[in-house]
């Protein structure tokens, strides 16, 4: 006695998934993704990632990540606000 349903004419599923005669609504495709703002940077000599840029009363400070070496961890990332001075940009 063989399992299933039905008298097993309708051939294997890999073939009823293939012989479908709608394929259904056509695939919109996905929006273009922006490019990022996020820009190479060095801080204290050292490369950092510059996330955003903010004005403040002080001038213009950019939001930087940095990965440093902490003895007690290990390698960490830190996210800090820099004054623009401190920021040299990497061609």
């Amino acid at each position: 006695m063989r399992g299933g349903y039905g008298s097993g004419d309708h051939g294997t599923l890999a073939e009823r998934v293939a012989g479908r005669g709608d394929p259904g609504p056509a695939a919109v495709p996905d929006p273009p993704v922006p490019h990022t703002p996020a820009r190479h940077c060095r801080v204290d000599g050292e490369p950092s990632l510059l996330v955003e840029w903010c004005r403040t009363e002080r001038g213009w400070e950019g939001r930087v990540v940095s990965v440093v070496w902490v003895d007690a961890v290990g390698w960490a990332t830190v996210a800090r606000w820099l004054p623009a001075a401190d920021i040299e940009p990497v061609p």
